[in-house]
């Protein structure tokens, strides 16, 4: 089982760690991930072992607040975290105030070193170190007290040094003070931090405009009346009137009025879609031209919308293994920052400076930042997930985007994937000069019409795309599994298998056998047609490609994988769809049954190859558990959430490269951001220690760090095109 905490109080990499710590050691607890971008605890443990009191219980242990989450309170903790635009605990006015005050303290440390000027940098420092310091000395405080120290302790006592040791100096009459450096730093440390959390909240614009598409209100039409109620009122069954410009409020079925519905923020199409009584319409998405009604089928935690949500908060919560690394490093680095700090002041002094020793101390305290290694990875996997999701693409946690990386080889399921999973007419093919080929489309499909077969359908649904007139029909007939015959226009037609015509003694069945194994080398299946008793020409359909799947192939060699086409249907139609789509005859493997599909992912991965395995996620479920990346292809609301790691809500195969580019670009981020933030930490400490770097640049340095860390990631917004 799985629970999600808010937690309060986090400040760097080492909150972090050591909450990870507390939660692994509580008895049933399987594993804890923590997020400092989004302030959540994800903990999985054993079925009815662990309360959710004693989860809160371990995480105030380690030194924090901590709430439990449900439906409701999961939504607002992410609203009130993602615009959080406080630094420290402090207000912005508060921080402004001490700004003043900071800045007249370091005009006197400026102007002139006296007595009386000493005096006055003490009356003005004085409010701004209890002010802004207060928060930094109880986090301390509270961590001690649990056995651990963090960043707030770096500045806590950094300050502290700096301010007491001023404090002395004046007392006894002396001038060589350092308020300007203490006053300066927390002013410095605030400010980033109010920058970064407002580059965080600017990091989760995505799930933000994704918890405010749901409108608050429902217009449901009840014993004939159109009444508005709250959408938590809304019942599946409810009737209820959208008017143009109005977002759907949940999931249903449309059954009155026609519409075009805009649904990018799901499908990442930017067309609108149309449509009509029978037609799905999904929660959250923008009617624009008419009005209609709709019979609610999904509402609450069940509507797509809901389902997007949770899982896009789910994969910014979740961790990527190279983050998890950075964390164990932050775990230890205060504690060696403190040790690195005392044996600076100890070394200097041995050479007899004693007030530059304080000043290195100072600078390698506050310069030492864990912020930016545990932000790194979590802004750069919120942005990528947001991106994602907004472009149809739901990734369901940083491991997988870690993967999808990496990948070497693509495998494709064919129906639902490649194709639409529904038949269409590939050719039509008269064989007697009594007919052309507009007329024995005519006859079959208005004998066809009378059927409800899938073949019949889509014979019909041909003949109205091209514009031909079906006639009237009588004496209809089915014969089952073979065929369909009737009168039409004084004729008798009969559809159906080249065996049934043969049966039937049809004169000219056994060329149209011929033909018709001719045509199968490149289409599924094909119907005859006779009239009179006579073979006049054949049908071919075949599975419908999807409109992108040879764009999304060719696209998928760009990126230099290599396309598979995997499927259970018939080698001779597999090579047909993978000539159309693309793929080599050497990389189609056909007529594999769902269970085997598994067995053959593994084969690739035996050899090393990292593989994607692409199905609809129901009979491809176990495959595309077992491939390294499983993505589902959804259709709409009928979305298989849970069948893979990655889901491509609208069923569209563009959004297949466009997920690996994101996931690339993604974890170039990542790396670029641990890349800098370790950097930062090597180069900047042994300068700050050798007395090279004066503790308020040490100050400026330090918060540059975490707010460029996380405007690292914000550029993958800007970077990456779709």
């Amino acid at each position: 089982m799985t629970k999600t905490l808010g937690v309060q109080g986090m400040r760097c990499a080492g909150c972090v760690s050591g909450i990870e710590k507390r939660l692994r050691e509580v008895p049933g607890v399987i594993e804890a991930s923590v997020n400092l971008a989004t302030g959540q605890a994800t903990v999985t443990h054993e079925p009815r072992t662990v309360s959710e009191a004693d989860l809160i219980e371990a995480i105030r242990q380690a030194g924090y607040d901590a709430k439990p989450l449900d439906a409701e309170a999961h939504a607002e903790h992410a609203r009130r975290h993602h615009h959080n635009h406080h630094a420290n605990g402090a207000s912005r006015e508060l921080l402004i105030g001490c700004a003043v005050l900071g800045g007249i303290v370091f005009v006197l440390a400026m102007a002139q070193h006296t007595t009386t000027s000493a005096w006055a940098q003490l009356l003005f420092a004085t409010p701004v170190q209890i002010l802004l310091g207060l928060p930094f000395y109880k986090r301390t405080f509270r961590g001690l007290q649990h056995g651990r120290v963090n960043m707030d302790a770096l500045v806590a006592i950094g300050t502290s040094v700096a301010y007491g040791y001023s404090l002395v100096v004046t007392l006894k009459g002396g001038r060589a003070v350092y308020f300007d450096t203490a006053v300066v730093i927390l002013v410095l440390v605030g400010l980033g931090r109010l920058l970064e959390s407002r580059a965080k909240g600017s990091a989760a614009a995505a799930i933000r405009s994704l918890m405010n598409l749901q409108p608050p209100e429902a217009t449901v039409i009840r014993n004939s009346q159109q009444v508005t109620v709250r959408v938590d009122q809304v019942n599946p069954g409810d009737i209820v009137l959208v008017r143009p410009g109005q977002r759907v409020p949940v999931d249903g079925k449309v059954i009155k009025g026609q519409s075009t519905i805009d649904q990018a923020m799901f499908t990442g199409e930017s067309l609108p879609v149309e449509v009509g009584p029978g037609d799905d319409v999904i929660g959250g998405t923008v009617n624009q031209v008419g009005a209609f009604e709709f019979k609610t089928t999904k509402t609450g935690k069940t509507t797509l919308l809901a389902q997007v949500i949770d899982l896009v908060e789910q994969a910014q919560g979740s961790k990527a293994q190279v983050q998890r690394i950075a964390d164990a490093a932050a775990g230890v680095f205060v504690p060696a920052v403190l040790m690195l700090a005392v044996l600076t002041l100890l070394a200097w002094g041995l050479v007899g400076n004693w007030p530059h020793g304080i000043s290195a101390t100072v600078a390698v305290l506050i310069v030492a930042c864990p912020c930016a290694l545990g932000l790194a990875t979590p802004t750069a996997i919120m942005v990528g997930t947001g991106l994602g999701a907004s472009h149809g693409i739901l990734i369901k946690d940083a491991a997988a985007l870690e993967r999808a990386g990496k990948l070497t080889h693509v495998i494709l399921d064919k129906t639902g994937t490649l194709t639409v999973g529904r038949l269409a007419v590939k050719l039509v093919k008269p064989i007697d000069d009594s007919v052309d080929g507009d007329e024995l489309l005519a006859l079959a499909a208005s004998v066809e019409s009378h059927s409800e077969h899938p073949l019949a359908k889509a014979i019909v649904d041909h003949a109205n795309q091209q514009g031909v007139e079906m006639h009237p029909v009588s004496d209809f007939k089915s014969m089952t599994a073979s065929g369909v015959r009737g009168q039409v226009k004084g004729k008798t037609v009969l559809v159906g298998r080249v065996s049934t015509l043969r049966e039937q003694d049809v004169e000219g069945a056994d060329e149209l056998l011929e033909q018709r194994d001719e045509m199968l080398d490149a289409h599924r299946t094909a119907v005859a047609v006779a009239v009179d008793g006579k073979a006049v020409g054949l049908i071919s359909l075949a599975d419908k490609l999807k409109p992108n799947a040879p764009q999304a192939v060719a696209a998928l060699r760009e990126l230099g994988l290599k396309p598979i086409l995997m499927t259970g249907d018939h080698t001779t139609t597999a090579r047909a769809i993978a000539q159309e789509v693309g793929i080599e005859p050497s990389d189609v493997i056909a007529e594999v049954l769902p269970a085997d599909k598994q067995a053959k992912v593994a084969e690739l991965q035996k050899k090393g190859y990292i593989v994607a395995m692409v199905g609809d996620g129901i009979n491809d479920a176990p495959a595309l558990a077992g491939a390294d990346i499983g993505i589902a292809i959804g259709g709409g609301t009928d979305i298989a959430m849970e069948a893979g790691h990655v889901v491509l809500v609208g069923g569209d195969l563009a959004g297949l490269p466009r997920a690996i580019r994101l996931s690339r670009a993604t974890m170039r981020r990542i790396y670029a951001g641990l890349f800098w933030a370790f950097a930062y930490n090597m180069l900047l400490i042994p300068v700050a220690a050798m007395g090279y770097l004066h503790p308020m640049f040490a100050a400026g340095a330090m918060s540059l760090s975490s707010v460029s860390v996380v405007l690292n990631a914000l550029w993958l917004r800007r970077s990456w095109r779709p």
